[in-house]
């Protein structure tokens, strides 16, 4: 359950990666578009990814024994943390790419487990 938990919230990530340009290109303004595109909204994102990140994809190799989710989630997660510090028009890309490599990671995290262990395991 964890790691849908985790894709699901990788996937507002690139949602909001790709909402937030086009709502400012269509002249949207407010209270709401203000706060998803200020800095802290980003830190505030990679607080929970974090904290999934950790707490799924290292147990998941511990028991599937397979690199392959855990380097993939690290690598999107890296990403992310880049596009914090990248130019403002590289910010985007970075951002859409880290949360799809984590979303990836999440999901073959979970194929692994629910291969290995059957659907009851999987879910934790």
């Amino acid at each position: 359950m964890k790691d849908l938990i985790a894709a699901a919230l990788s996937g507002l990530c690139v949602v909001h990666c790709l909402a937030t340009p086009v709502l400012l290109a269509l002249g949207s303004s407010g209270l709401l578009l203000g706060a998803l595109s200020s800095e802290w909204f980003h830190y505030l994102m990679l607080l929970p990814i974090s904290v999934l990140l950790a707490w799924s994809l290292p147990g998941g190799w511990c028991v599937h024994k397979r690199k392959a989710p855990f380097l993939l989630g690290l690598s999107g997660f890296l990403v992310l943390i880049a596009a914090l510090f990248a130019p403002h028009e590289a910010e985007t890309a970075l951002s859409i790419s880290g949360g799809l490599l984590l979303i990836s990671a999440h999901l073959y995290n979970r194929k692994l487990l629910h291969k290995l262990q059957g659907p009851q395991h999987a879910a934790n």
